[in-house]
């Protein structure tokens, strides 16, 4: 009896065992299935894509927006072109008041009337010209000494007056010498030139006889760069020494030199106290050249 209610105990005890047992593993196992089954359901909310569908998005060039365009401004552009748009407004200046070129350049600022070549002539001893290329013919003999002096200080100013777009040459005569100031080509008035020319007039001292012809055969042989003679020649004198019957042949002696070797160069002719015979001689010479004549006597400048 003892024995049977020993025996009915453990087993019992036993299947409660097995039961807590079996209900522990289940519990486990129930546990296990749901975290799992929530786990996917976490990945299953991120959408995916396929490895060629992402591939094709990472290889294909970015879209870029087209800028826009302002239609507005373009619209004004077109209508502005329409009707006229006075200077005033573009340039935003005030119309300059009517007035002589020269006169205007100098009253800008940084603006000289010497800087701006409107034509700018040339004068010696009052005799001018709007030539571009001249040659001084200056007598230097000893009968000239007495208005040497002056005639240096003409002769630089007349020079100084040159622009850096013409050109000079000076050769003066006197004691059956010439004297030049250059190799026989025209020389580009630079400041340079003409502070070298200066020193040269400076250098020339009146001596000996006058020898004109000799001269001007030189003269008339001067040339540019691109062969062509002096537009103008200034000679100047204060007489020939000249016999009367030599003056005739010595005017078509010139005549014949200026229409051989510079057919379109102009003799302006200067004369210091000429006397009857070298005044008409002077006269003769610039007219058959389409040159002037211009006489000088005490006083004049």
């Amino acid at each position: 009896m003892v024995s049977n209610r020993r025996r009915g105990s453990v087993t019992f005890w036993a299947w409660t065992a097995s039961i807590v047992a079996h209900l522990i593993v289940l519990t486990a196992f129930g546990g296990i299935k749901l975290s799992g089954a929530k786990a996917q359901g976490r990945r299953q909310l991120t959408p995916t894509a396929k490895v060629r569908r992402v591939k094709k998005l990472i290889q294909a060039a970015p879209i870029i927006p087209k800028p826009k365009v302002k239609q507005t401004s373009v619209e004004h552009f077109a209508r502005s072109t329409d009707r006229f748009v006075p200077t005033t407004r573009i340039f935003g200046a005030v119309k300059p008041v009517s007035q002589n070129p020269v006169e205007w350049a100098s009253s800008q600022s940084g603006v000289s009337a010497v800087s701006i070549n409107l034509r700018h002539r040339i004068e010696f001893f009052g005799s001018s010209t709007e030539q571009r290329k001249v040659c001084y013919l200056v007598d230097c003999s000893g009968s000239m000494m007495g208005v040497f002096g002056r005639v240096r200080k003409k002769l630089k100013e007349s020079i100084a007056s040159l622009q850096p777009d013409q050109y000079f040459y000076i050769i003066f005569f006197g004691g059956e010498r010439l004297f030049e100031f250059g190799d026989g080509r025209l020389i580009r008035a630079t400041q340079k030139a003409k502070s070298a020319a200066y020193d040269f007039i400076d250098s020339i001292r009146p001596a000996g006889q006058t020898n004109a012809l000799a001269a001007f055969e030189r003269a008339v042989q001067i040339r540019d760069g691109r062969e062509r003679s002096p537009s103008i020649v200034y000679f100047l004198t204060d007489g020939f020494e000249l016999a009367t019957e030599d003056e005739q042949r010595f005017s078509q002696k010139v005549a014949n030199l200026q229409r051989r070797f510079a057919p379109t160069t102009r003799i302006n002719t200067i004369g210091f106290w000429p006397q009857g015979g070298d005044r008409e001689l002077l006269e003769v010479i610039a007219k058959q050249s389409g040159g002037e004549s211009v006489f000088v006597a005490d006083g004049d400048s």
